[in-house]
């Protein structure tokens, strides 16, 4: 450790150099050292090796100017790269300290200058926000507009860090249902509308149909191994995680919702910069952590438990959908068996000779060619006259009703799985482009949080109905994170939906500085 002004250097190892004049070659280095090392303190217990042989670099290089010898051009340059990090070392210890005391002018005003927040300070930063808010509530005091700050900042972090980890992104041609096809084509729409298990024949067109939204015309499927952290998603840390949604927060410790809320813009940033999106037009419009548990029946919509999801569109299931992500809590093979999310596409069409009929003793196999054309009907979404029984092949090899049922399932589709690992995310356009479910859970319990954005524009009218409207101050975005989040008060079921509306509509302005607005 040591500390560098114009006129005296004092090393840790004891070697001191003062009253003199630098040379010019350094000069400029040293000057941007002095006003960063300024208020910062080094404890020389420390500092690592690698520290010293900096430090080193930059002392014998000066001590050999100071003593009338010249550098050469490789000890100049070494010099200055020497110092160079020495600067960036520092800025990151003056970034690391202003983190922990919530000084977010001194934050900003070194980002700005060049500092990045690591992953481990963005970390601090948030546990920081966490205990301030916590005490806040502890001592009946409003929350601070630093707090707000710090959590702008650690989103700007955070998708930093994701765009250097691994990313498989498959591109897709946007589809939508095709609504040109006549008295056949209206009749497999029916189909469709009266019978979830006829998704799949529904017919569509190119093109998105985002209805009332500002959809970019690219369409794909992202597979993030690492979207979150070991730490971020531990439901030791975070217990609500396991079940949460924005209408209860109650009983919902502070840290869990601002990191619910941080996960959630993460995942709202990733699409803005995937999809070449303003970040001003993406906003929720449903996010909650929900449980499928192995041998139980869904009920209901968001948030009920299940153990597996019926083929869909998520933008049939609403409209308003138009980007949609799940975000995995647990893995596969260690929490739960079974569960893959899978993307269901029409298969590719087979090139002219070929054959999918099999053998020839299977087209003269009686059951078979009734279940063949029984599997047909089915793809086409036609209904016979007469009652459709199913014959089952031979049981020589342990078939069953399900392995037919499975068949039938995979017939003329393209199934695409994906295994699930906690930290783990998929994210993709929300047309039929990306039809998908969720296999049956076998054992165990699966978290996973979906959330759902829409690019539909909220008219200024619905802020100037709202009690509190658009933020126009720091401290009027610190107000909506209390009272639209963090209040920790109990709500009738009417008075937390319209809470509930007010956050998703303030969204942007509550995760994003007024700059920005």
């Amino acid at each position: 450790a040591f500390v560098i002004n114009s006129k005296r250097i004092v090393s840790s190892h004891g070697r001191v150099v003062k009253d003199v004049m630098l040379p010019k070659v350094v000069a400029t280095s040293l000057s941007k050292l002095s006003a960063t090392i300024e208020g910062v303190q080094l404890d020389a217990a420390a500092a690592t090796v690698a520290d010293d042989d900096v430090a080193n670099v930059v002392l014998e290089s000066l001590e050999k100017r100071l003593n009338g010898q010249s550098l050469t051009g490789a000890e100049t340059s070494a010099a200055l790269s020497a110092s160079e990090t020495l600067l960036k070392h520092l800025q990151s210890i003056q970034l690391r300290t202003a983190v922990e005391k919530l000084d977010t002018d001194t934050v900003s005003t070194l980002i700005e200058a060049g500092a990045e927040m690591d992953e481990a300070t963005t970390e601090r930063a948030f546990w920081t926000v966490v205990n301030a808010v916590d005490d806040a509530e502890a001592n009946d005091l409003p929350l601070s507009s630093d707090m707000s700050n710090m959590l702008h900042h650690i989103f700007d972090a955070d998708l930093k860090h994701l765009l250097t980890r691994e990313k498989i992104t498959t591109n897709v041609t946007c589809m939508k249902p095709d609504e040109s096809g006549g008295l056949d084509s209206m009749g497999k729409r029916m189909n469709y509308v009266f019978d979830d298990g006829d998704h799949k024949n529904l017919p569509l067109a190119e093109g998105r149909k985002c209805e009332s939204g500002n959809c970019c015309d690219k369409c794909s499927r992202n597979i993030f191994p690492t979207f979150a952290g070991d730490l971020e998603t531990r439901l030791e840390t975070f217990p609500e995680l396991a079940s949460l949604t924005f209408n209860d927060l109650a009983k919902v410790s502070s840290a869990t919702i601002i990191q619910f809320v941080r996960l959630v813009e993460r995942v709202r940033r990733t699409m803005a910069y995937e999809y070449g999106l303003d970040l001003s037009t993406l906003l929720p419009l449903q996010a909650y952590s929900r449980k499928y548990v192995a041998g139980t029946t869904q009920k209901g919509g968001g948030g009920g438990e299940g153990d597996f999801v019926t083929l869909h569109t998520d933008e049939a299931t609403h409209e308003g959908y138009h980007y949609s992500c799940v975000l995995y809590l647990s893995t596969q093979g260690e929490d739960f068996e079974g569960g893959n999310f899978v993307f269901n596409d029409p298969a590719k069409t087979p090139e002219a000779g070929s054959s999918s009929s099999g053998s020839e003793e299977d087209d003269d196999d009686d059951v078979d060619i009734y279940n063949d054309e029984l599997m047909e009907a089915f793809q086409k979404g036609d209904l016979p006259d007469n009652p459709l029984i199913l014959i089952p092949p031979p049981d020589e090899d342990g078939a069953s009703a399900a392995s037919l049922e499975e068949e039938i399932r995979r017939a003329g589709r393209d199934l695409t799985p994906f295994h699930p690992t906690r930290g783990s995310a998929v994210i993709f356009s929300s047309g039929w482009e990306n039809m998908h479910e969720v296999e049956k859970i076998t054992a165990g319990v699966r978290y996973a949080v979906p959330c759902f954005f829409t690019t539909c524009p909220v008219p200024d009218i619905a802020y100037d109905q709202m009690k509190v409207g658009k933020p126009k101050t720091d401290e009027d975005i610190a107000d909506d994170w209390l009272h639209l989040l963090l209040a920790h008060r109990e709500e009738e079921p009417m008075e937390s939906v319209g809470r509930v509306k007010e956050l998703l509509m303030k969204w942007h302005y509550m995760c994003t500085p007024l700059s920005k607005h």
